[in-house]
């Protein structure tokens, strides 16, 4: 997905700041799943490490794979000849960068700088390979037990035999330990002893081992995990007593995970004994191999899959952590530092991480709280959708006033105590103050409000109470006793005013066009939106905080620097001034839901920690800014992964070497990789081509770089890679190649040339007149062609970009595009413009009864059919996700549109599919709406889905049309 802003997707790992971070609890850990869709070649994860590049490996039964954060490098025994076995069963990282790769058929092999060396099998599968440092390698193996070579290609000489070994390990004494089905052993001076019952560990089999940072042994068993002390083994838990444990690692907390057979993960630390398995999302419950690296992710090797947990830059309160509903539209800091959610389904208060709930004092139906405040006495006030002003009592939600009783409407967005004590109530028909003494005055748009409905309230530093409603702005001076009309100039085109923010003589507002700032003096305003460069229009909140401004909206929450903000707005009446830069948070750093919630108040708050606060439609959304200035200290490996000469990989060479390039090279690329895992597709790079142009290009986020007709000579390629918004790390990678030349390209034959020259000037100066002339038009050729190349380069990545891989159908980004850019002009002039959503009736069916390349058919069909369409008349289509398409009918109708829709559908409906899959047929429902009656372009698409959802709900294989 192309975002302008997603430059910095910052920063979604935090644990490598431990010493000074709280645990989060296991369920609120980011979690991210590869499989075989994924690139895996097979979903059983025997081993995942990391070896010292930064690179990670994986181990299945079909193969290695190399994982550099964007994708998966597979590597195969018909492309290296010294990997052991197509199944792999265990990989062992080596101090040096090396990394021993051992098979079920008893294959062996060492990766060494880039090299593969196989070394002699064993006789069975080998589940285990350590290397001591002595040099000796001890081999794990199934049913043979265990063997040491003195040095790679010596023999094996048994020391264990007629049992299975899983795991070796060696303790600082020099001591190997082993994990078998006999159970633990323990082998010095190559004399091997079973550690009997007697020392407290169970008679069971013995699956892992782990060596803890403090030189622990830990013991995982058939029958629990085990540590060692004092030469006696003790339980580390006991509900870990009953499980099988498969694998142990330690994190940077000192906290102990443990992978079960079939029971998934736990997880021991100062939280408790946790439990994470499938029903929590793991991909499955057998875990076999476990690792946490550089960045502090766990990933976890299933059976199922790859799986990683991550402490990400969000994390979310849902109704899984104790709230009433995920469905959030405010949030309030108060001044006892505990923390307030008002959701759809009612009032919850957060302290201490633990939520509290506020039931009605009358009646069980749930509240649906829109807005709160607290009062100077610390109070708790809150306005609901269609219960009216309520207030905390003695831990239950009281009735304080509604439309019987003195409000406009009993839907309360907003509320707000000015610094006289006096309560202003922000309805959905007016505004409501309620003086100290009690007494009401109601205020509405015959009193100067631009308009009744009242969704945002703010007090600035003046004094000055400002009003937020669906048709503008006003401020309240209390020294006048008056509305003043805040006009948003013109250009603006914004209405919605959703919240505000007040600084020394400013108020920010956020709006449906973008980011306001008011000077609250001469009441100039300047707009900050689309145009200068944010990603979207619509912003619900402003937060400030530190250096920086949090926007909250519909598309997730940006980040933008207050002075650069400043700075662009000044530049603004100069007409110069640059896009604004900016960091857009959504699901992939942590939040369940990108929508923020706007329309009520607070909906997003600075908590009293630095932490912010954002009102979501899937819970409270909360994170802490001062990680994020952290996470850019931490090391960023850069790797060049393969280097093309005239379309065809050349092998590497260590970094003091040179590659020699053959004579007549005309195309170099590069290929390079950043290693990070938690933000790989954000990383900026820059590259340096020593000898051609000794300066330092930006390439963003471009990960090949490539050179043409390069002169012969000596080079010196380098990349670096960085975090957004982060300083240049000192990580730069260098390639050194020499292009050979030609015999006319040295020196020796130009001198010979240059007295040729001397002694025939006149013929030889027409000949190179000729010469030239004749070497000018070839290159002219080629830059054509190389231009021409690169033309047909760009046009088929902004294909990609733009259209449906499947159907080649325009995708949703091209559609979304298409009616930003539009609709405004089509109300300008008021001309109509319907959309229709189209969904394949029973998709479902169809990929469950036939297969999923069935249903890719039937799409590819559909989308056939609805292109005719876009041929034959002036309408788009896209696919919009899945089995849905839209459809625009500029100029038309909801009516007109829906005809067209009526005869499409007819025509799915009729076509024959049955050359696709026997029996198969195919339904289609169409929802209808168009921009008569409608503002804006989402509320547009939501009349649309609506349509199809009444299409669904009546039937299916209809046409339904919202009317207005």
């Amino acid at each position: 997905m192309i975002r302008l802003g997603l430059c910095f997707f910052f920063f979604v790992v935090f644990s490598c700041f431990a010493a000074e971070q709280t645990r989060l609890p296991l369920n609120d850990y980011f979690a991210e799943t590869w499989n075989t869709r994924s690139g895996l070649p097979h979903n059983s994860i025997n081993s995942v490490v990391q070896t010292n590049d930064g690179y990670v490996w994986i181990a299945t039964w079909e193969g290695l794979a190399r994982f550099n954060g964007r994708e998966f490098k597979l590597f195969t025994r018909t492309e290296i000849t010294g990997l052991p076995d197509s199944g792999l069963r265990s990989l062992a990282p080596q101090a040096d960068g090396g990394l021993y790769i051992v098979g079920a058929r008893g294959g062996i092999s060492h990766l060494y700088q880039g090299q593969w060396h196989a070394k002699p099998n064993a006789t069975a599968m080998v589940n285990h390979v350590l290397k001591t440092p002595s040099d000796e390698t001890w081999l794990a193996l199934e049913g043979q037990g265990v063997v040491y070579r003195e040095f790679d290609s010596a023999p094996d000489t048994a020391i264990l035999e007629n049992l299975s070994a899983y795991r070796l390990i060696e303790d600082k004494a020099g001591i190997i330990w082993v994990a078998t089905s006999n159970g633990l052993y323990q082998i010095n001076n190559k004399t091997a002893r079973l550690i009997t019952p007697d020392s407290g560990l169970p008679q069971s089999p013995i699956y892992t081992l782990y060596l803890t940072r403090q030189g622990e042994l830990i013991v995982g068993s058939e029958q629990g995990a085990w540590k060692q002390v004092n030469n006696r083994f003790i339980s580390i838990h006991a509900q870990l007593k009953n499980e099988a444990i498969s694998s142990i690692l330690q994190d940077d907390h000192d906290d102990l995970w443990f992978g079960t057979i079939n029971k998934g993960v736990f997880r021991l630390s100062p939280l408790g004994l946790e439990q994470l398995d499938a029903d929590a999302g793991l991909p499955a419950n057998r875990i076999l191999s476990l690792l946490q690296d550089r960045e502090n992710s766990i990933w976890v090797g299933t059976n199922g899959g790859l799986y990683r947990l991550r402490e990400a830059a969000f994390s979310t309160w849902t109704t899984k952590r104790g709230l009433t509903g995920d469905y959030v539209r405010t949030v309030l800091s108060h001044s006892d530092g505990s923390l307030w959610v008002g959701s759809s389904l009612g009032l919850n208060r957060i302290e201490d991480n633990k939520v509290n709930t506020f039931p009605p004092a009358y009646g069980n139906d749930p509240l649906s709280v829109l807005s709160l405040a607290e009062d100077a006495q610390g109070q708790i006030w809150l306005g609901t959708y269609t219960s009216g002003l309520m207030r905390i009592i003695n831990g239950k939600v009281y009735p304080v006033l509604d439309r019987q009783n003195g409000l406009a409407s009993n839907e309360v967005r907003a509320l707000l105590f000015d610094s006289a004590g006096r309560l202003w109530v922000g309805t959905a028909a007016g505004l409501t103050r309620i003086d100290v003494d009690g007494s009401l005055k109601q205020f509405s748009s015959t009193d100067g409000l631009p308009g009744d409905f009242i969704i945002a309230l703010s007090e600035d530093n003046y004094g000055n109470v400002w009003i937020g409603t669906g048709v503008g702005v006003a401020s309240f001076s209390p020294n006048l006793e008056k509305f003043t009309a805040k006009v948003f100039p013109a250009h603006f085109d914004a209405e919605y005013a959703f919240g505000f923010y007040a600084e020394s003589e400013y108020i920010w507002m956020a709006t449906d066009r973008g980011l306001v700032r008011c000077h609250i003096p001469t009441g100039e305003m300047s707009i900050l939106g689309r145009e200068q460069g944010l990603p979207v229009d619509k912003l619900f909140q402003v937060v400030a905080q530190g250096d920086s401004f949090w926007l909250s909206s519909n598309r997730g929450v940006i980040q933008v620097n207050q002075k650069q903000v400043k700075q662009r707005l000044a530049q603004l009446a100069q007409n110069n001034a640059l896009p604004i830069q900016y960091q857009l948070y959504d699901e992939g750093d942590g939040m369940l839901s990108a929508q923020a919630n706007g329309g009520s108040n607070p909906s997003a708050v600075l908590h009293k920690d630095g932490s912010i606060w954002i009102a979501t439609a899937q819970g409270a959304s909360t994170i802490v800014p001062e990680r994020l200035k952290q996470a850019t200290k931490k090391t960023l490996p850069t790797i060049i992964e393969a280097m093309y000469v005239d379309g065809k990989m050349t092998p590497l060479v260590q970094q003091d070497e040179e590659i020699i390039l053959p004579l007549g090279v005309s195309r170099l690329s590069f290929h390079y990789a950043g290693l990070s895992f938690i933000m790989p597709h954000r990383l900026n790079y820059q590259t340096q081509l020593t000898g051609y142009n000794n300066v330092w290009v930006n390439r963003n986020q471009l990960t090949i770089t490539e050179y043409t007709n390069l002169p012969p000579g000596k080079y010196t390629f380098k990349v670096r890679s960085g975090y957004p918004n982060g300083q240049w790390q000192n990580n730069d990678k260098t390639l050194t190649f020499v292009i050979q030349s030609y015999f006319w390209q040295k020196t020796t034959f130009k001198i010979m040339v240059f007295i040729g020259l001397l002694a025939l000037v006149y013929g030889l100066y027409r000949y190179r007149l000729y010469h030239y002339k004749k070497i000018e038009i070839e290159l002219i050729k080629r830059v054509e062609q190389q231009t021409n190349d690169l033309q047909q380069q760009t046009d088929a990545f902004a294909h990609q970009a733009t259209h449906d891989q499947l159907t080649d159908l325009p995708n949703r980004r091209a559609f979304d595009c298409w009616l930003a850019d539009n609709f405004a002009d089509f109300k300008q002039h008021g001309s109509p413009l319907a959309i229709a959503i189209m969904d394949i009736d029973h998709f479902k069916r169809i990929n469950d009864g036939w297969s999923h390349i069935v249903g890719d058919r039937v799409i590819c069909v559909v989308a056939h059919m609805l292109g005719e369409l876009n041929e034959s008349d002036d309408s788009q289509v896209a696919r919009w996700g899945g089995e849905e398409f839209t459809l625009l009918f500029p100029h038309k109708t909801a009516q007109q549109a829906a005809q067209l829709c009526e005869e499409l559908r007819v025509q799915i409906a009729n076509y024959d599919f049955s050359n696709i899959a026997s029996g198969l047929s195919v339904t289609v429902s169409f929802g209808v709406a168009d921009s008569l009656a409608v503002n804006d372009y989402d509320r547009l698409l939501a009349q649309a889905d609506q349509a199809l959802y009444q299409a669904k709900s009546n039937g299916r294989n209809r046409v339904e049309v919202i009317t207005l």
